[in-house]
């Protein structure tokens, strides 16, 4: 849970972050989580924005991007659990949050005080999630959620109509939404996401039929919003590419969209190993002559990827430094790309492809995984500082959010 206070600002400009706080961090750039919004809406047509926010904001921070989403216009916010719904509204988010994932029942109180829409997908949902609305005094919002061929939460379609009808009858929960979610919109062949376009569109076309109301109608995630156009669409799930990122290698984002994560240390210590010395846990790296290598206070702890060990590289000093021996826990060694090297200077662990240090594709590809894994496996001990044209305007350190 994101708590707040005020801070002192740190001191800005091209070099601000050497003097405030842990070396190993991460800066968050809003102004590129706002224009990411702003490119998808133009590209696109006049649609809502749902922002997803979920994972911790995909390891970016869920306050300080919801409030940006909110302030560039997105209709609505969206997480996995009802813990990461409380936890903006805790920090005094009012916009609509929807719980994508399945609640449990005794988690519908807590929704419902909190003002959360659930999603439901079975009828022995409803009478929990009444009685709880019932207890409180209010009606509880809620979304349908439709397997059109996913395989995961979702009603089965023939299901969806008697599924609604039951939550118009039960009184204090009322429907506001019903979505599905693309199983390969990022893929090669779109044949299977038009097969769930059809299957999706019968079932609001269902709805109507029978004089139910769907509320708000959406199926499009970021693969699904730049790839596809569906006809009348006119709200859409914008998840990775809110942060700049890929759904895939093969599918490009509209020109203007970037990323907005960059991770950062500096070098703790620099050494000179002998010929002969081996490096780090299993003595996997052997020097074969003198070398100079650089200590760096960071590891798998803080989501730099044990698989990185002896493969990946950071950038220093505007070149490529390759990972020396096995990634450790908390700290990491990586050889040093001049004879110049000294304690304290900056090194790009990842960032946002402008320069020399590895992208988070490349580190994906380099572990055999996705981007959406590592960028949302940088951990909470490593802080994130939040930045408006390219000053410090709040940290994140832990739960504990500052803004300066």
């Amino acid at each position: 849970m994101a708590t707040q206070s005020t801070g002192t600002a740190a001191a800005a400009g091209p070099d601000w972050w050497p003097d405030a706080g842990r070396a190993t961090h991460a800066t968050v750039d809003l102004d590129a989580i706002r224009g990411n919004l702003d490119v998808v809406r133009r590209a696109v047509g006049p649609v809502r924005v749902i922002a997803v926010v979920k994972a911790n904001a995909y390891g970016h921070g869920a306050v300080m991007v919801a409030e940006t989403a909110v302030a560039a216009g997105a209709t609505m916010l969206a997480v996995a659990t009802v813990d990461e719904g409380i936890e903006l509204r805790d920090a005094g988010i009012e916009a609509p949050v929807l719980v994508l994932g399945p609640a449990g029942q005794s988690e519908s109180g807590d929704a419902i005080r909190h003002r959360l829409t659930l999603t439901l997908a079975a009828t022995e949902q409803i009478d929990a999630i009444a009685t709880a609305a019932t207890s409180a005094g209010v009606r509880a919002d809620v979304q349908v959620k439709v397997d059109t061929g996913m395989r995961r939460y979702g009603a089965a379609p023939g299901d969806v109509v008697d599924l609604c009808r039951r939550i118009d009858a039960a009184g204090a929960v009322r429907l506001t939404g019903v979505f599905t979610h693309f199983a390969d919109a990022d893929g090669p062949d779109l044949g299977f996401t038009a097969d769930q376009i059809d299957r999706f569109q019968s079932v609001v076309d269902a709805l109507h039929d029978a004089g139910i109301d769907p509320g708000l109608v959406h199926c499009s995630n970021t693969a699904g919003t730049v790839r596809l156009s569906v006809p009348g669409q006119r709200v859409v799930r914008l998840g990775i590419g809110l942060y700049g990122l890929r759904p895939d290698d093969t599918v490009p984002l509209p020109d203007g969209m970037r990323p907005a994560l960059t991770l950062r240390t500096r070098v703790a210590q620099v050494r000179t190993l002998a010929p002969g010395d081996t490096v780090s846990y299993g003595r996997t790296y052997t020097a074969t002559g003198p070398e100079n290598v650089a200590l760096l206070p960071i590891g798998y702890a803080d989501g730099l990827r044990r698989g990185l060990s002896g493969k990946g590289w950071v950038a220093i000093a505007g070149q490529r430094a390759p990972i020396r021996g096995r990634v450790c826990m908390d700290q990491t060694v990586v050889a040093c790309p001049g004879t110049d090297v000294a304690s304290g200077d900056p090194v790009v662990v990842f960032g946002d492809g402008t320069g020399p240090g590895p992208t988070l594709a490349d580190v994906a590809t380099l572990t055999g995984t996705i981007n959406y894994e590592i960028v949302t496996g940088i951990s909470h001990r490593v802080p994130r500082w939040y930045l408006r044209e390219g000053r410090p305007v709040a940290v994140l350190r832990g739960s504990r959010l500052v803004r300066l």
